[in-house]
């Protein structure tokens, strides 16, 4: 069974992601708002991430190929 919030350690692990980038991130996004930043959650003190809005944002960032381009 895959929990629904995970930790940055779980999330790193599952995006083969540094920790310390995921902390990058979510810092950058709370000191200059961006666009779309990356969906997280505070439970007191704790960072969490909902599994399936962190695939809805990897989904978002896609690159597509452009079929002009041979």
């Amino acid at each position: 069974m895959v929990p629904e919030l995970v930790t940055i350690k779980t999330l790193s692990a599952l995006i083969d992601t540094p920790e310390k980038t995921i902390r990058d991130w979510i810092y950058r996004s709370r000191k200059t708002p961006t666009f779309d930043p990356l969906p997280y959650h505070k439970l007191g003190g704790l960072v969490r991430f909902r599994l399936r809005d962190i695939e809805t944002w990897i989904d978002r960032r896609r690159i597509r190929p452009n079929p002009m381009v041979k």
